[in-house]
C-alpha cells in the first residue's frame, strides 16, 4: 500500500505543466484519500477498537482446557487473538499453527488457569462445545504429518532466501502487492466517472469493486495478506463493501472456516433460509420448491450483499448470535459508534449518493444495478464451492474434512484466479486459511498428490460452468420436500442427520 499511496504524488510529479482532465485530477485526489486513510486506520484507527484492547483476562479454551491469553503478545496481532475470547478456540488453535516450528502446545501451558477458577468459566455459547471432531491423534495421523510436511518443503526455501520465519513467508510476494496496487488503481480510476452517472461504469465499477476485495480484503480478513497485524485489520476499512471486518470474523472465520458444512455450526448454511435451502440441517419449506428457478437464483444471488451488510448485521446485534450459530458480544458504547459509522459509509457508497448527485430515474438504475452486479459476482464466487452434493460428507479429522467439504474449479485459468481472488483453489484455501492465496497454485498439486495418496477424495470441476451446473444440481436436489421418517429415507450419501435451522 506504500506504493499505492505514493503513485499519485508522482503522477503529479510527472504530469506536472501538462494539462490534466477534471477527472485525471479526481483520480489522484482520491487515491490520495484512500492511502490517507489507510495510514489513519493503521495506526490510530485500529488501536482505538475493543478488540484490539489489552483486557483484564482472555479466557480461551483449547482442548478441554482453558487459558488466560492477556498476557501473551501473538505474533499474529490482538485481533485474532481476541477471536477466541469466551469461546472453544481449538479448531481455531489448530488450524493457523500448522506451520509452527515451536512447540506451540508448550507455549500454550504457561497460560493454563487454574482449575479453582476453570471450573467457572463458560463459553459465550452454551452450544459451542468444541464437538464434531476427534483430535485424539490428530498430530500424528499420518495425513497431517505429511500435510505439515509439503508445508514445510514450500516454505522453508522462501523464508530462508528472505531471511524471515515460515509465517511470513507464507503472506503475500511482492508481485501479488503489485497486483493489488494495479486493480485499486484500476477501480479507482472509474469512481469519478462513476459519480458522475457514466452509463459504462454501472458494470465496470462494481466488477472492479469486486476483484480488488477478492484479492486483498479477503486474504486480509484471514490475517494472510501482511505480516503487519495493523495492515490486516486497517485494510478492510478502506473499502468495505463485502460486511463489516467484525461481522466477518464470526461468520467467516470463527464459524464457516472451522465448521464447513456442519448443520447448526457453519452459518453459512442457513443465510436466507426463508429463500432457499442449501443444507437438511434447514427446515423445508413450500417456498423451496421452486428454488432451483432462474428467477429465484437471480433474486437470492443479487440480495446476497445487501443482506450480509445490512439485515445480518442488524439480527446479529439484536440476537447476539450470528445466524443463531456463533456467539456473539454485545458491544461497547464506543465500539458500536464505531460501527454505526462504518455502516453509515457503506450505505452513502452504496445507496445514498445517487440520490444526492443524479435525477431520480437515473439513480435508482445506479443504485440498483451496481449493487446487483457485485453482489452476483461474490454469491457466484462463493456459494458454489461447498453447496454440492459432492461435498456433502464429513469427517472427524478435521483436515480430512476441510478437503471433502470443498471442491477447485478451473485450477489452470488464471483468469478464475484472479476473479475469484484466488476461491478457485477453495480445498488449499480451507486448508492453510492462514496462508496467502498467492502461494495456493503451488502447494494445489502436492495436495491433490496427498490426497491419492491416503485415499482422501479431492474433487475438481474442470471450470465454472461445470461449477455452477453441480451447485444447480445440489440446489434442485434440496427443493424437494424430505421423505416422512417412516418411510426409506432420501439417499442423499455422508450426510450426517441434525437439527434444522427454522
Amino acid at each position: 500500500m506504500v506504493i499505492l499511496l505514493a503513485i499519485p504524488g508522482i503522477a503529479l510529479a510527472v504530469l506536472k505543466g501538462f494539462p490534466l482532465t477534471i477527472e485525471t485530477h479526481e483520480i489522484v485526489h482520491l487515491a490520495l484519500f484512500l492511502g490517507l486513510c489507510f495510514i489513519f486506520q493503521k495506526h490510530i484507527g485500529v488501536h482505538l477498537l475493543d478488540e484490539a484492547q489489552k483486557q483484564k483476562h482472555l479466557y480461551t479454551r483449547i482442548h478441554g482446557e482453558w487459558y488466560d491469553l492477556n498476557a501473551f503478545k501473538h505474533p499474529g496481532g490482538p485481533i485474532a487473538l481476541s477471536l477466541a475470547k469466551d469461546r472453544d478456540a481449538t479448531v481455531l488453535f489448530e488450524s493457523h499453527h500448522l506451520l509452527s516450528a515451536l512447540n506451540v502446545h508448550q507455549i500454550l501451558s504457561k497460560y493454563k488457569v487454574p482449575k479453582e477458577i476453570s471450573r467457572h468459566l463458560t463459553t459465550l455459547d452454551p452450544k459451542d462445545d468444541g464437538g464434531h471432531y476427534d483430535w485424539a491423534g490428530f498430530q500424528n495421523d499420518d495425513f497431517v504429518k505429511d500435510i505439515k510436511l509439503l508445508l514445510h518443503s514450500y516454505f522453508s526455501p522462501i523464508a530462508k532466501r528472505n531471511n524471515c520465519s515460515l509465517y511470513q513467508a507464507s503472506k503475500a510476494t511482492p508481485e501479488r502487492w503489485s497486483l493489488i496496487c494495479i486493480l485499486a488503481m484500476a477501480f479507482i480510476g472509474t469512481l469519478p466517472f462513476y459519480q458522475r452517472g457514466h452509463y459504462w461504469t454501472l458494470f465496470t465499477t462494481p466488477i472492479l469493486a469486486w476483484i480488488l476485495v477478492a484479492n486483498y480484503v479477503h486474504d486480509s480478513l484471514h490475517f494472510s495478506l501482511a505480516n503487519d497485524w495493523r495492515t490486516n485489520a486497517a485494510l478492510p476499512y478502506c473499502l468495505p463493501l463485502l460486511c463489516s471486518p467484525w461481522i466477518w470474523y464470526h461468520q467467516h472465520i470463527i464459524g464457516h472456516h472451522s465448521y464447513t458444512n456442519v448443520g447448526r455450526k457453519d452459518p453459512d448454511l442457513a443465510h436466507a433460509p426463508q429463500l432457499k435451502r442449501e443444507h437438511e440441517s434447514v427446515k423445508w419449506r413450500k417456498m423451496h420448491k421452486h428454488q432451483g428457478n432462474f428467477a429465484r437464483f437471480v433474486l437470492v444471488w443479487s440480495l446476497g450483499s445487501w443482506g450480509m451488510n445490512l439485515l445480518n448485521d442488524l439480527k446479529t446485534h439484536l440476537k447476539l448470535s450470528y445466524n443463531n450459530v456463533v456467539g456473539f458480544r454485545e458491544l461497547s458504547k464506543r465500539r458500536m459508534c464505531f460501527h454505526i459509522i462504518g455502516r453509515a459509509v457503506y450505505l452513502y457508497i452504496m445507496y445514498l449518493w445517487p440520490l444526492l448527485r443524479l435525477p431520480l430515474l437515473k439513480a435508482v438504475v445506479f443504485i440498483v444495478v451496481p449493487n446487483v452486479v457485485f453482489s452476483c459476482l461474490f454469491m457466484g464466487a462463493s456459494q458454489i464451492n461447498h453447496n454440492l452434493e459432492d461435498c456433502s460428507g464429513s469427517d472427524k479429522n478435521f483436515l480430512k474434512h476441510q478437503v471433502i467439504t470443498a471442491q477447485n474449479f478451473g485450477t489452470c485459468s488464471t483468469f478464475w484466479f484472479i476473479i475469484s481472488g484466488g476461491l478457485n483453489l477453495q480445498i488449499e484455501h480451507h486448508l492453510f486459511p492462514f496462508v496467502n492465496h498467492c502461494h495456493l497454485p503451488f502447494l494445489a498439486p502436492g495436495v491433490k498428490e496427498l490426497c491419492r495418496k491416503h485415499g482422501v477424495e479431492y474433487k475438481v470441476s474442470a471450470g465454472y460452468r461445470d461449477a455452477f451446473a453441480k451447485h444447480l444440481e445440489h440446489t434442485n436436489e434440496l427443493s424437494k420436500a424430505p421423505i416422512a421418517p417412516s418411510l426409506p429415507q432420501s439417499p442423499h450419501h455422508g450426510r450426517q442427520q441434525t437439527n434444522t435451522f427454522e
